[in-house]
């Protein structure tokens, strides 16, 4: 299988700002800006995984919060670059994977990891990689939040169509205004699974309504010193 980093840069090379701004709406970006805010009230640096063109990353800095934003597709950062001039904003721009991050170790006092990104990595030893590394990069009582869909089981249709592939049948394609994607569905005991292996002892796995949708929550809590 390709290496999700390499597929994950063509995909949006293809889809572009644009195409990726398609899938959401102006309602819904600000119902998760207020979302994020709320659950990130008194922190100040903030690092935005994945951050695309910037629709969390550009809010956050306007908010007035310290804002670093990494992704591996360039078309995207410049599209926030160029967002951020416009506005006025200083939003510090990086390209590079989730999986291997440029930055020290106790840099942050939040990662952010939103819009189903996180998923996008099939092989456990890429979701492993990435999870330690949010650990590793969040400061002593730091908090790092991962949102993705809801996990359900598979109907014989959707495995029939191949909709639904992989172990547990974990791997879906879904259809987004005329498009489709391909993501991993997590679900509390492959977090735990992930959370024990990477050493994290605190964190919890919960759904709730995020941008007008149901959502599945990871939240992971650094211990203070």
């Amino acid at each position: 299988m390709l290496n999700s980093a390499l597929r994950s840069r063509a995909e949006y090379a293809e889809m572009g700002a644009e195409g990726l701004a398609a899938r959401t709406t102006p309602e819904r970006d600000a119902a998760v800006v207020k979302a994020v805010e709320e659950m990130l009230d008194g922190r100040e640096s903030v690092l935005d995984l994945c951050c695309g063109y910037g629709r969390v990353a550009l809010p956050l800095s306007k908010a007035g919060k310290v804002v670093r934003a990494l992704d591996i597709s360039p078309n995207l950062l410049e599209a926030g670059q160029a967002k951020a001039a416009e506005e006025e904003l200083k939003v510090d721009w990086a390209i590079g994977s989730m999986t291997d991050l440029p930055y020290r170790s106790d840099s942050f006092d939040a990662v952010i990891c939103l819009w189903t990104a996180f998923h996008e990595l099939f092989g456990e030893d890429e979701q492993l990689s990435t999870i330690w590394e949010i650990s590793r990069v969040l400061k002593p009582g730091g908090l790092a939040v991962i949102e993705g869909p809801v996990w359900g089981p598979a109907t014989a249709s959707e495995i029939a169509n191949g909709l639904r592939q992989g172990p547990q049948h974990r791997i879906v394609t879904t259809e987004h205004y005329g498009t489709s994607s391909i993501h991993f569905i997590h679900d509390e005991a492959s977090y735990g699974r992930l959370c024990a292996a990477a050493g994290i002892k605190d964190y919890k796995v919960y759904k709730r309504e995020f941008g007008g949708r149901r959502r599945l929550i990871l939240e992971i809590h650094q211990p203070e010193n």
